[in-house]
């Protein structure tokens, strides 16, 4: 009897084991919180690229994903290390009116990215979440703030998409 009760909390702690690891770990690999390697198509609509403080090597720009069908979207931060060295991407967010007010501040509801040591010649992106798209939210505004090595934040530049279909 003392053997059957102490496997039941063994067991029973191994199955919240394994519904928090598929909770937590079922997420769509466009999703954030990492930093993830990407590939643009002509879905993606992005602002121009703007050097870091840290290099003008080391660029960011903030970019729009519409689905094929035009309804829903993502933004995302990008930062391409074009240099030989590795830098060390302290974090990266974006503000966009997607996921609420946008004020070229912050809005941390659109996704964060933290530490990150994107080596030389290599891009990496932060994903937001993929939200549908209001149509009354038209255009919809964005920038992005990238955190790089021990300087101060820089900023994107600001960018507005129109959604020319599906409204």
């Amino acid at each position: 009897m003392k053997f059957r009760n102490f496997r039941m909390p063994k067991l029973f702690a191994a199955f919240l084991a394994a519904v928090g690891f598929v909770t937590f770990t079922a997420t769509p690999s466009s999703a954030h919180p990492t930093w993830q390697t990407y590939s643009a198509d002509s879905n993606w609509q992005c602002g121009p690229s703007e050097p870091l403080t840290i290099s003008t090597q080391a660029v960011s720009q903030v970019c729009l994903i519409w689905t094929p069908n035009r309804k829903n979207a993502q933004a995302v931060v990008v930062v391409s290390n074009r240099s030989d060295k590795t830098i060390e991407l302290k974090g990266g967010y974006f503000d966009s009116s997607l996921y609420g007010a946008y004020d070229s501040v912050s809005d941390l509801d659109g996704g964060y990215c933290g530490f990150h040591k994107l080596v030389g010649k290599t891009a990496r992106a932060c994903f937001g979440e993929t939200v549908d798209h209001v149509c009354s939210l038209n255009p919809v505004a964005h920038s992005g703030i990238v955190w790089a090595n021990n300087a101060d934040a820089d900023f994107t530049a600001p960018l507005r998409t129109k959604r020319t279909a599906g409204c």
